[in-house]
């Protein structure tokens, strides 16, 4: 099964007067690249919540957010009121001051207000099963989003596979053609020529032009890129570099058949490639 890179999960809950929002949310990335966002009181959950998403979602761009509103404690104001308002009358004295800016400066600044929040056993370990939730929201987000994947490249390898037999099709014509024009070339030739060595140069440029082998190694790695999606366990890696060698043979094929309808089938097989590119992209 193949899952997405791209996942979101957020769940609340209501701890007595404090309400709990965790959300994560997972973008592309080469590795696992985990972000916080951590209210102060949650310490005690920063090595599960690590811990939990390295086992869990593997990789991706991961940004966690924890955090709590609504809370109806008190804050504590961790300065002396009487001395802010004398330092204040002080600059009054020498400055054109607007005190109720300092004063909103200092409560708009979260060094400077900390909530006592503490939580019982119970209660951490309720954050801890919210943020399990949470996880496997965003690995169910994942998993639908894998299965649409799932579908867009299975019509690009289909859309190939219809391609590909159009140039079979086309292909046990093509070199036919070739040699009845050669034929019709050697019996407007005058003069006397070399045969053999005549024979020996165009059938190089028959070996030169055919693309069987090509055909074969393509319909060949579209089989294995399909047997690897049935696989239950599936990354992204093999499925791209599967798909370079799907690449590979489709611009070889175009380069040697020198044929004006199967470049056409070639330009709609590379289409698709860039299609399969951008979706294993997103791949876990």
């Amino acid at each position: 099964m193949i899952f997405s890179m791209t996942g979101f999960g957020r769940q609340e809950l209501d701890v007595n007067d404090k309400k709990i929002i965790i959300e994560i949310q997972s973008l592309n990335s080469k590795s696992l690249d985990v972000n916080f966002r951590v209210n102060d009181s949650f310490y005690f959950i920063t090595e599960y919540v690590r811990k939990s998403i390295k086992d869990r979602l593997i990789k991706g761009k991961i940004d966690v957010t924890i955090d709590i509103v609504d809370l109806n404690e008190d804050y504590q104001i961790p300065f002396n009121k009487k001395r802010i308002k004398s330092y204040v009358e002080e600059l009054k004295k020498d400055f054109k001051i607007d005190e109720t800016q300092i004063i909103s400066n200092l409560l708009s600044d979260n060094k400077f207000i900390s909530p006592k929040i503490s939580y019982t056993k119970a209660e951490k370990q309720k954050i801890k099963n919210l943020l399990d939730n949470v996880i496997h929201e965003l690995i169910e987000y994942r998993r639908i989003e894998g299965v649409t994947i799932t579908k867009d490249l299975k019509k690009s390898i289909s859309t190939i596979e219809t391609n590909l037999k159009k140039v079979v099709t086309l292909e046990s014509t093509r070199i036919k053609d070739k040699k009845n024009k050669f034929k019709s070339y050697f019996n407007e030739i005058e003069g006397d020529y070399d045969k053999s060595r005549l024979e020996q140069e165009i059938i190089y440029y028959i070996e030169k032009i055919d693309i069987n082998e090509e055909l074969i190694r393509l319909k060949h790695h579209l089989n294995f890129f399909t047997s690897e999606m049935k696989k239950k366990d599936i990354r992204g890696k093999k499925l791209s570099f599967i798909s370079q060698e799907i690449g590979r043979e489709i611009n070889t094929i175009g380069s040697k058949a020198n044929n004006f309808k199967i470049q056409s089938m070639v330009v709609n097989m590379k289409e698709e490639v860039e299609k399969i590119k951008e979706n294993i992209f997103n791949i876990l």
